[in-house]
């Protein structure tokens, strides 16, 4: 066999072994999603669905819709709930030619200037929930009415505050429509009621309501809680949720979820929280990739500056040692000297450094900065110490923590390399990750499992397009 034929040979193998890899990959992270009972943020990889098959579609890209109409068995609200998910086969995960043609991320940043790798498919959001929640009746009586606090959102008449010691089918974050099948608009439709009356209610739209959001760092689940005030509002939220806040005491919140608006109650103001303002889409500047050294980190966020280098720069760092030869200023570091570098430390002007033989390296507040205003979203693959100086209104960053599989799956995937690393160096990897986790937890977005590089890169490319057409939710002060 000639050496060309050999070759050949050598990656048609390779190929079909990067096709059996990602769809064990695939089985693993369903059978641990079904495990857990949750999916993994806006990352998670496609699950399968049986409805709505569109057949005409090319063989690598599906899409399904489901449908479903679910009834609360306590309010008897109905609500119906539309997923649409597009699943991308194992053909679309193949390895990025990175030095061929450049692909781009979706339709919308393809460019006339910007060739496009057609074997790597345009990537979306991997579900899109609509939940339609229908207009519902109840009757009442016009005293009950007067122990709800009831203020204009938007132009419509919405519940912000029930008085614990009602039970009635009327929630915080509901619009009162009608009255008696009368359209009511303004409070003073609703004065001088008498006797059993009848409400038209629907839960409001968001910008319809108190603008107070806060994202829960803890669990909750109001039914389990013997200190609730209101047992016949039932809440559960879990850590990431978002909750509108439409009325706030000492002790106790009357919130809602974001993401199913039927699940109103009290939620105690102790719970760890942060209070988060809505960002609309693109505003996001800085993309910090975070992770212990060997994670893949800075091999992904080479691959993001090739995939679209018109939205994504990074910044050259600065170093105090002298140029080496073959090395290029600007393009390798920028060369200063010590006394500049302690300089710029002390008028708080770095955003990470550190010393190595005796020489200062690190990154330059000024040097994000003007990336930024290139109106590129500028990316960095920092230490932790990078996030709590960048985490703030002028960078607005988006941070990912990018982390290996569990210790004895890190073992088998590393053992197929031609070269591996020993079980201490793995375990050592593991082991500081889980410190940048606890380290950063409160202000980590988006944790990636990097068992394969081109799936871990595709859906930080999933949460990034995500980023571009979703309402975001960033703390309160970046907004003042």
């Amino acid at each position: 066999m000639s050496d060309e034929d050999e070759l050949t040979q050598l990656k048609s193998n390779a190929d079909n072994l990067s096709k059996c890899l990602h769809v064990l990959l695939e089985k693993i992270e369903a059978i641990e999603r079904k495990n857990k009972g949750t999916s993994e943020s806006s990352s998670s990889s496609p699950t399968e669905m049986t409805n709505g098959k569109d057949n005409n579609r090319e063989k690598f890209e599906q899409v399904d819709i489901e449908e479903k109409l679910e009834t609360d068995p306590k309010t008897g609200l109905k609500k119906r709930t539309i997923i649409t998910e597009r699943v991308l086969t194992t053909k679309t995960f193949h390895a990025l030619a990175l030095d061929g043609p450049s692909p781009t991320m979706t339709p919308i940043l393809r460019s006339s200037s910007t060739p496009t790798n057609h074997n790597y498919a345009p990537i979306h959001q991997s579900a899109i929930l609509l939940p339609q929640y229908q207009t519902r009746s109840t009757v009442i009586d016009a005293v009950q009415l007067k122990q709800v606090e009831i203020e204009k959102h938007g132009g419509q008449l919405v519940v912000t505050k029930i008085n614990e010691k009602l039970n009635i089918d009327l929630k915080p974050g509901d619009v009162i429509t009608s009255v008696n099948g009368k359209d009511v608009y303004i409070r003073a439709d609703l004065e001088n009621l008498k006797g059993q009356i009848e409400l038209s209610i629907e839960p409001a739209a968001i910008h319809c309501a108190p603008s107070v959001f806060y994202r829960i760092q803890d669990n909750y689940q109001s039914s389990f809680d013997n200190n609730q005030p209101c047992k016949w509002l039932d809440i559960e939220v879990s850590t990431g949720d978002v909750v509108q806040v439409l009325s706030k005491d000492d002790n106790w919140m009357q919130s809602r979820k974001l993401g199913d608006l039927t699940q109103v109650g009290y939620i105690p103001t102790n719970l760890t929280m942060e209070k988060v303002s809505m960002l609309t889409p693109f505003g996001r500047r800085v993309l910090v990739l975070l992770g212990a050294v060997g994670t893949g980190r800075r091999d992904i966020k080479t691959m993001l500056l090739r995939l679209a280098p018109h939205y994504f720069s990074t910044i050259v760092p600065l170093t105090s040692r002298a140029q080496r030869p073959g090395e290029v200023e600007g393009r390798d570091y920028v060369y200063v000297r010590k006394e500049e570098m302690y300089k710029r430390i002390r008028e708080g002007g770095m955003v990470e450094w550190g010393e190595l033989d005796h020489q200062i390296y690190g990154t330059s507040a000024e040097s994000v900065r003007n990336e930024i205003r290139s109106g590129r979203m500028c990316v960095l693959d920092s230490a932790p110490q990078s996030v709590n100086y960048l985490y703030n209104a002028e960078f607005m960053p988006f941070v990912v923590h990018i982390v290996p599989p569990p210790i004895e799956e890190f073992q088998q995937l590393e053992a197929v390399k031609r070269s591996h690393r020993t079980v201490s160096q793995l375990q050592s990897i593991c082991d500081e990750s889980e410190r940048i986790g606890k380290e950063c937890k409160s202000k980590i977005h988006l944790t990636l499992v990097n068992r394969n590089i081109d799936v871990t890169f595709k859906r930080l490319v999933d949460a990034l397009e995500t980023l571009r057409y979703e309402t975001q939710w960033v703390p309160y002060s970046w907004m003042c």
